[in-house]
């Protein structure tokens, strides 16, 4: 089952839409040697052939219904120091507003986000993307 943010843990899900899952849920039946080593290649091979790095980030995507939603949250967020920037919303995903909170690929991030934005606004769904 491919999804985004792992169902069991609230960590962002590693598994790029993989089949199986390595997000670390359990599901899968990989070893936690196995989703470390798996993570590590991953994160070795962010340089391109020619040794360049690549100049794209993976980042956790949160899209909401609303305009007033998004500027809410960028608000809640530099308030609270959560790492982020609010941008348009990728051609790939669709919600009810064009905009969208970016924030960095790790789970103290999205932490930090649940709690600066706990029961004041409601995302419409979280995504990662490398962009």
């Amino acid at each position: 089952m491919s999804h985004d943010i792992c169902p069991d843990t609230g960590e962002p899900c590693t598994c790029d839409g993989s089949e199986p899952c390595t997000c670390g849920c359990g599901g899968c039946g990989h070893t936690a040697e196995e989703e470390a080593a798996a993570a590590a290649y991953r994160e070795a091979h962010l340089e391109g052939p020619s040794g360049d790095a690549l100049e794209h980030e993976r980042k956790i995507i949160v899209s909401f219904d609303s305009t007033f939603d998004v500027m809410e949250c960028e608000q809640l967020c530099l308030d609270a120091g959560v790492p982020g920037r609010i941008m348009p919303l990728p051609g790939s995903i669709t919600a009810g507003c064009g905009l969208c909170w970016a924030m960095p690929f790790s789970g103290d991030a999205l932490a930090a986000f649940r709690a600066a934005t706990e029961g004041r606004i409601t995302p419409a769904d979280y995504h990662q993307l490398v962009l």
